[in-house]
């Protein structure tokens, strides 16, 4: 069943702020470093030198950087445990985006 001409335009006023969302989220996941990080941190928590070694990419000041940027999106939280600082993810939604996409692209 196709929608009418209004139907649709009122359906794209009312999720103005999903939109908005996605785009956020999708933006971030645009960047090679970010994604490998976010799909590592998909499976588990880990400290910085963990995230390196199995992203082995990129140096440690970049992947730190990165891993920055999306803590201050509010998609990544660090606790300090010891002497290392551990990183996972604060939206869960992000490791089941992360599994359709393997799903629709592997």
């Amino acid at each position: 069943m196709s929608r009418t001409v209004e139907e649709i335009k009122q359906r794209f006023a009312s999720n103005d702020d999903v939109c908005r969302n996605v785009i956020e989220i999708l933006s971030l996941m645009s960047n090679k470093t970010r994604f490998r990080i976010l799909c590592v941190l998909a499976e588990g928590d880990f400290c910085v030198t963990e995230i390196v070694d199995m992203i082995q990419t990129g140096k440690l000041s970049n992947i730190s950087q990165q891993l920055r940027i999306l803590t201050l999106a509010g998609v990544l939280e660090k606790t300090r445990k010891e002497q290392h600082v551990i990183y996972h993810l604060r939206d869960h939604r992000v490791a089941g985006l992360i599994e359709i996409l393997e799903k629709q692209f592997a």
